[in-house]
């Protein structure tokens, strides 16, 4: 597994670059947003990359970031999304944005991702909920995972999945109202949670 690809730019396109590492051209297809984020041309960069293996076919793509990554890994996880239209999706929606979508359950914006109609938006969203991290929600809802407010938040994670509800359901409603109380406990997280799931 090639990890990483580190080198010149040699042509920088908004779907794809090429990377001179010791002589020898690196094709690797890119997001909108990575190539946003990387140097001009001539400059040296850092690409995390995924190999895609086929039978007639090796290709690279490239990101920016870990997370970037993470997310493209999980769309290509679900069945009848491969990694030219995961790359595709994350040109058309940010990595970060996407997960909020996802986390929010908001249909009508991960549609405006290219190629995606209802039907496989409402899949990406149904299926990569449960696969959103902690981490991840916190850096959608902007408490720092070292937090109080955080540990007070997994603590009523655990005992509202102990009482049955989904996780991502859990954190989609806990999202929309947890920033307006830092000092908010466990137990009125757990009481406004079934406030909201039981209106």
């Amino acid at each position: 597994m090639i990890a990483f690809l580190q080198g010149r730019i040699e042509v920088k396109k908004p779907n794809s670059l090429i990377l001179n590492i010791q002589n020898v051209g690196m094709e690797c297809l890119i997001s909108l947003h990575t190539y946003e984020k990387l140097p001009a041309a001539g400059n040296s960069c850092k690409l995390l990359t995924y190999l895609h293996v086929r039978e007639d076919l090796l290709q690279l793509y490239g990101f920016i970031n870990e997370k970037e990554k993470e997310v493209f890994l999980k769309l290509i996880s679900l069945s009848g999304i491969g990694p030219k239209q995961a790359i595709n999706i994350l040109s058309g929606i940010r990595y970060d944005h996407l997960t909020a979508y996802i986390l929010n359950g908001d249909v009508a914006a991960v549609k405006r991702a290219p190629g995606v109609g209802e039907k496989t938006a409402r899949r990406i969203i149904l299926e990569l909920k449960e696969k959103i991290s902690d981490e991840e929600v916190s850096s959608i809802s902007g408490i720092p995972s070292d937090s109080p407010l955080s540990a007070n938040v997994a603590d009523a994670l655990l005992a509202l999945e102990s009482l049955g509800y989904k996780r991502s359901a859990i954190q989609n409603i806990i999202a929309k109202f947890i920033k307006e109380d830092e000092t908010i406990s466990t137990e009125t997280i757990i009481k406004r949670f079934l406030t909201v799931q039981n209106k």
